[in-house]
């Protein structure tokens, strides 16, 4: 699979990053993607531009921090949802730092279990490989992380639900369908 045949990710893996002044062109490119994720995917994309449409800079990163920094059942640091701080977030740490330089994509200064990136790294893993990390890592931590934003206003919340949608079909699509993409 490559991020051409998913799209979707990249653009959710770029809405999930910390706004800056690319942030107002996220909006248009959140429009496009509509037309290529799950209908239920496509609703939460366009609630989550609407909440960003006409804000500031300042006031979206407010709202992405008030989202995600702090409250730690919030993090995008998918390894910690799975794991906490013991010794297997360290081997899932090695085994994605690893994943991600053998498909070209810079760790960047966050650790590889970001979300984002790992949303990415989905775009560009062979379809059972993407399906499984999806289905076994990805998935329980998005869940964990939307239980932790359940209460949360902002256009957040409706990202996530998206990010859930689509790596759900991901994770569920079956293998044979799946190298067909």
């Amino acid at each position: 699979m490559t991020e051409a045949a998913h799209p979707v990710l990249a653009v959710l893996a770029d809405a999930l990053s910390y706004p800056d002044a690319s942030t107002p062109a996220l909006v248009a490119r959140c429009a496009d993607a509509q037309a290529w994720a799950p209908p239920e995917a496509a609703a939460d994309l366009r609630a989550f531009a609407g909440g960003l449409a006409g804000a500031s800079l300042a006031a979206t990163q407010e709202q992405f921090i008030a989202a995600f920094d702090f409250d730690p059942k919030c993090t995008l640091d998918i390894g910690w949802h799975l794991f906490g701080e013991n010794y297997d977030r360290g081997d899932f740490l090695v085994r994605l730092r690893g994943l991600l330089a053998a498909h070209g994509l810079d760790e960047g200064h966050e650790l590889p279990d970001y979300l984002p990136q790992v949303l990415r790294l989905l775009g560009r893993l062979p379809a059972d490989t993407a399906a499984s990390l999806a289905a076994e890592s990805v998935l329980p931590a998005v869940d964990k992380i939307l239980e932790g934003l359940a209460s949360r206003e902002g256009p957040y919340p409706h990202l996530l639900r998206s990010v859930r949608t689509v790596v759900s079909a991901l994770a569920h699509r079956p293998v044979e369908e799946a190298r067909h993409v």
